[in-house]
């Protein structure tokens, strides 16, 4: 089928486009083509909400990853989201939580479905920037966590965390934090930012880590996550949002207090108690799996929705 890639950008690095180029990619090995505007196309995938209007026959497809919840954003910014919503032939949600999000505020699509976000599943076998062996070989335990930092990602979290467990349990452990704008920068010895950094750069840091720390805050389907998980390393967070629904069995998920779908102020997150952890982390080996990331196994549940959309044309 001919599918047009809509409101994407594929340079960029936010989580929804580079999502976008996993699945175009893994799209055009399946043999299905990517369009382009000007022709004409079987499906017209549009991300969150159209740039265009899609063409006399073909087939319009939300990609949602989430919708804004502060009450003075809610009618204002999600006006475009919503009116493709509920005239799209199908929409995609990249979780259960956003699913539940949407329903909860807009009732039910024409048509839906849960298709979670992947990543090609190469394992990274050996560590060629030299600064982070020498890190891994000094510190028996290496934590990472990452993200596009604003408040609702919690980074303090993340480092409160890290410093309960380093003085509990693991005195020789390490924090790196990956990611543009950190909003807590605490001079902690052991805890070093590194920025933002190209994907060969920071799959390695996820392979040399023990355990990832993700404590955000209703939060979608994380493309770090993802990423973490397609390395073996396990991810610590919470049972508010998408993340649990990645993590799975492959890590550890901390309570707190539930969330029912209303309008928040969610660049101020509760804080996560972190004292939860009582004991050292499980071993690695003893965990069960995680969510199927496998791009190849997305591109797959994709190809089939939209086959199934195209027989009711």
């Amino acid at each position: 089928m001919k599918i047009l890639f809509d409101s994407v950008n594929f340079n960029a690095r936010s989580g929804p486009n580079t999502f976008a180029l996993r699945l175009a990619r893994a799209l055009y090995m399946r043999g299905h083509t990517l369009a382009d505007p000007s022709e004409n196309y079987d499906v017209m995938l549009s991300f969150i909400e159209p740039s265009r209007e899609h063409k006399r026959g073909s087939m319009l497809v939300q990609r949602l990853d989430g919708i804004w919840f502060k009450p003075e954003q809610f009618v204002t910014h999600n006006r475009g989201i919503k009116a493709c919503y509920e005239r799209a032939d199908l929409v995609v949600w990249q979780s259960e939580f956003d699913k539940n999000m949407t329903q909860h505020h807009w009732d039910q699509p024409r048509s839906g479905t849960v298709i979670r976000n992947g990543i090609d599943m190469t394992p990274c076998d050996s560590i060629t920037i030299p600064g982070l062996q020498q890190l891994r070989n000094n510190h028996k335990m290496m934590f990472v966590c990452s993200s596009n930092w604003h408040p609702q990602k919690r980074l303090r979290d993340n480092v409160d965390l890290f410093l309960h467990l380093k003085d509990n349990f693991y005195k020789d452990a390490v924090l790196l934090i990956l990611g543009s704008n950190p909003d807590a920068i605490l001079p902690k010895q052991d805890v070093y930012y590194l920025g933002q950094q190209p994907q060969d750069v920071f799959i390695q840091v996820f392979a040399a880590s023990n355990w990832m720390l993700h404590l955000a805050w209703l939060d979608h389907c994380p493309n770090v996550v993802v990423e973490s998980l397609s390395q073996g390393t396990p991810v610590i967070c919470t049972d508010t949002g998408g993340t649990k629904e990645l993590v799975q069995e492959h890590g550890i998920i901390l309570r707190e207090e539930p969330y029912e779908f209303g309008l928040v102020y969610y660049d101020d997150p509760p804080r996560v108690a972190v004292d939860q952890i009582t004991e050292p982390l499980p071993d690695r080996k003893m965990l069960g799996k995680h969510a199927d990331i496998n791009i190849d196994t997305v591109a797959q549940e994709y190809e089939a929705a939209l086959t199934q959309l195209l027989e009711t044309r």
